[in-house]
């Protein structure tokens, strides 16, 4: 098989550093091949070498100045150094020679994230989903970016569209960790919410009575549990547990972990901030109200 023909398929096949062994070798031989150039750039950026992939690129934007590929990974290889300047100015190029590129797209939306700049970010990303509505870094991005425009319906929309994608358990444990902010959000809108009080407040009888290492059980049962995603606001799925008798909903067990993370590690962040229902339960079961 062709030497060339073999690295794509060791890319392909994910094993990218046997790609950019024949890379290398290739690149020996025909220094000034653009092809060469732009494959082992991008590997060396995929392998974690961002700046030996950048002399590359940009020699193969000398050797070929209307390769827009060779600007879109340049610009991604300046991302992930962390030079943003660089990385927007060799995309926004790629783009005005391709201003159909769905991954030119897709990368500016990326750094107008990194810059705050999420009406940039929205925009790109949008247009870059119009085109490869597929590419599931696109559709999180998307999501991420109606989070951060506080569009919660259809940022909400996109993280559950990825959860049905084939994708990475990587990217999807964003997509859940999204969609547990969302409806965190949405939970709290209206101040504190009563039901939360009440519920901390059987647990906080509960574990009044029980040794602290099954308060840690339960804790970490339901933690492990919530990976998977809870849906907080829907009152009609029910959970079990192992450690712990009974169904309970999202809302339920959420709150019976945060008065058990309290009496474990009163520091430790979950991620939600439940401080004004925890109070009230801790002053209703001190004052005897809730008796």
């Amino acid at each position: 098989m062709d030497p060339f023909e073999q690295a794509l398929k060791f890319i392909q096949a994910g094993r990218l550093d046997e790609a950019r062994i024949y890379f290398e070798e290739l690149l020996k031989q025909d220094p000034k091949n653009e092809d060469i150039l732009y494959n082992l750039g991008m590997l060396y950026t995929e392998l974690g070498k961002p700046d030996s992939a950048v002399p590359l690129l940009k020699k193969c934007i000398e050797i070929s100045p209307g390769n827009a590929n060779a600007r879109v990974a340049l610009g991604f290889a300046y991302m992930n150094l962390g030079d943003l300047k660089n990385a927007k100015d060799y995309t926004l190029e790629a783009l005005k020679i391709a201003p159909e590129n769905s991954f030119a797209l897709k990368n500016l939306g990326g750094i107008s994230g990194k810059e705050r700049d999420y009406q940039s970010a929205f925009y790109y990303l949008k247009k870059s989903h119009e085109i490869n509505p597929q590419d599931p870094q696109t559709v999180y991005g998307l999501a991420f970016a109606y989070k951060s425009l506080n569009d919660l319906e259809n940022a909400e929309k996109y993280f559950k569209d990825l959860l049905d994608m084939p994708a990475s358990e990587t990217i999807k444990e964003l997509a859940r960790e999204g969609l547990g902010e969302i409806a965190f959000k949405t939970l709290k809108s209206s101040g504190p919410r009563m039901d939360v009080v009440f519920y901390m407040i059987s647990a906080l009888k509960m574990f009044q009575e029980m040794p602290q290492k099954k308060v840690q059980d339960i804790s970490f049962e339901i933690a492990l549990l919530g990976r998977q995603g809870f849906e907080i606001n829907d009152p009609n799925k029910k959970f079990r547990l192992s450690t712990l008798p009974g169904e309970f909903t999202a809302l339920q067990l959420v709150s019976i972990m945060y008065i058990g993370f309290q009496q474990i590690d009163p520091n430790l962040d979950l991620g939600m901030d439940f401080t004004d229902e925890y109070n009230l339960a801790l002053k209703m079961v001190e004052s005897g109200i809730s008796q």
